[in-house]
């Protein structure tokens, strides 16, 4: 019994450790995270403030990222809001793409280092 327990066990770290560490985010849901973070900005009662936090601590952690290396950002976040705002608007066909796919090299053209 406990060499089935150990290999059951094996087979689970096995595969945790074979698994992504998380899930990309993608335009859509990007979206509906940027419009609770609108709402919570209005002091919507109803807004979802996990969903702000994490639009926001998303666009935060990417530039964070991107910071020096490719990307010399020296504007308001808001910007960087506007930005994305303006993307989602006019390229409805990326809500399906991972954010990333198309975030990071919008802000590697609009924000390069020099």
């Amino acid at each position: 019994m406990r060499a089935v327990c150990r290999g059951l066990a094996a087979s689970l770290l096995l595969f945790l450790a074979a698994s992504p560490v998380a899930a990309q985010v993608g335009s859509d849901q990007l979206q509906q995270f940027r419009q609770e973070a609108e709402a919570f900005n209005r002091q919507d009662p109803f807004a979802n403030a996990y969903r702000a936090g994490h639009y926001n601590g998303y666009l935060a952690g990417v530039l964070d990222a991107l910071q020096g290396r490719s990307v010399c950002f020296k504007e308001c976040i808001c910007e960087l809001d506007k930005m994305v705002e303006r993307h989602l608007a006019d390229h409805p066909e990326a809500k399906d793409r991972p954010v990333t796919e198309w975030l990071v090299p919008l802000m590697e053209s609009r924000f390069p280092c020099k």
